[in-house]
């Protein structure tokens, strides 16, 4: 009898606008895992650390995830780094 192993899964409802763009650039193979579950991680932490009102300036606009998610501020100085090394 085959195994069936539990695999818990996150989902959430995106624009078509959204699904093109990270199809384009998000389509090697478990590059979105990765990404989101560091990201997943970041949110968790920070909601449990500050609650309703981490999730209200999130929600409002107010700040942009990378401002205030500690993954998303790291990885982009990392790659501000790097791209500027290029030119």
């Amino acid at each position: 009898m085959p195994s069936t192993t539990y695999t818990p899964r996150f989902g959430f409802d995106i624009t078509l606008e959204q699904q093109s763009r990270a199809n384009k650039v998000l389509g090697q193979f478990g590059i979105r895992k990765v990404l989101f579950s560091a990201i997943l991680d970041d949110v968790l932490d920070m909601v449990e650390k500050h609650g309703d009102p981490f999730i209200a300036a999130l929600a409002s606009g107010i700040v942009k995830p990378r401002e205030v998610l500690p993954s998303l501020h790291r990885a982009e100085k990392i790659a501000e780094e790097i791209n500027n090394g290029r030119k």
